[in-house]
């Protein structure tokens, strides 16, 4: 009897986002799993529509693990990029203004072409989908949401009669939840600190939070940045379209500080005086 063989298109794919995501220098962590026969098994015999009328999506399962909750969205944009969005299996919660609450944010992707053609389900082939489920956290969010699942989720008993301590519980959520937007709301502040203090790696390192592998600017760059007001357009440069462009231009140079600075004014701030100093072959590629 053929067996299902999903490791090696899990790991291809865990492969490919980690890459573009590096490349772009987000902070992250991912994890992946493959279901197994026993949890294939027992989630098709939960639903007899499985293999009529749908088919089980999460055989291959993919956690993104970020440090910023404002890199949520931009992860998404990145990966929707390379593989086709099932848009109507997607989980996407929507914030509430009126209540805190774990949120979901899982979507399911189409294999790519190669991947399909590795792929093997076995005698579960009109059942299983080819397809991955994609979640994203954050790492505050991560570590909530494994105590939940595993003290709460799974032990639903053990909190029957107990809505008090229950509560307490999400109000953990919510303080995770309120300390994330402040630790971004002060790394904001730090780069403008050192903006106004004419501290220009500094300033770079806390305004855009990626993995630099370098942060010297070089001496040409320092003496042109004498025109503050030319800093001034690198300061309000947005993260989170900086990154994406990034990802669009397929950037593909080491991730120091210097060639930031450079992509940046080749897509965005145009100065002639940074132009002049810049790689050539930079300058071909990324325009």
């Amino acid at each position: 009897m053929k067996e299902i063989n999903s490791e090696g298109v899990k790991n291809n794919i865990v492969q490919n986002i980690s890459s573009q995501l590096n490349s772009v220098g987000l902070m992250f962590r991912i994890f992946s799993r493959t279901k197994s026969i026993r949890s294939i098994k027992s989630k098709l015999s939960s639903n007899a529509e499985y293999g009529k009328t749908k088919k089980l999506q999460d055989l291959i399962g993919i956690r993104v693990v970020l440090y910023f909750n404002d890199d949520i969205k931009t992860v998404k944009n990145i990966i929707s990029l390379d593989y086709s969005e099932k848009c109507n299996d997607t989980s996407i919660d929507k914030v509430k203004n009126d209540e805190f609450k774990a949120l979901r944010y899982n979507i399911v992707y189409s294999l790519d072409e190669e991947d399909c053609k590795t792929l093997s389900l076995g005698e579960h082939e009109t059942s299983i989908d080819s397809t991955f489920e994609l979640q994203i956290r954050t790492i505050f969010s991560e570590g909530w949401h494994e105590i939940e699942h595993d003290l709460r989720y799974k032990c639903k008993s053990d909190w029957d009669g107990f809505d008090e301590e229950s509560r307490r519980l999400n109000g953990v959520y919510a303080s995770l939840e309120t300390n994330e937007w402040t630790m971004i709301k002060l790394f904001d502040e730090l780069a403008y600190n050192h903006y106004k203090n004419h501290d220009w790696p500094a300033m770079f390192r806390q305004k855009f939070r990626i993995r630099f592998i370098d942060t010297i600017i070089d001496s040409e760059i320092i003496e042109i940045f004498n025109d503050i007001d030319l800093v001034k357009q690198f300061f309000r440069i947005d993260r989170a379209s900086l990154i994406l462009n990034m990802k669009r231009k397929g950037y593909s140079y080491p991730v120091n500080l210097n060639n930031i600075i450079y992509f940046c004014n080749i897509t965005i701030i145009k100065d002639q005086r940074i132009i002049d100093i810049t790689p050539q072959l930079m300058i071909e590629e990324m325009k």
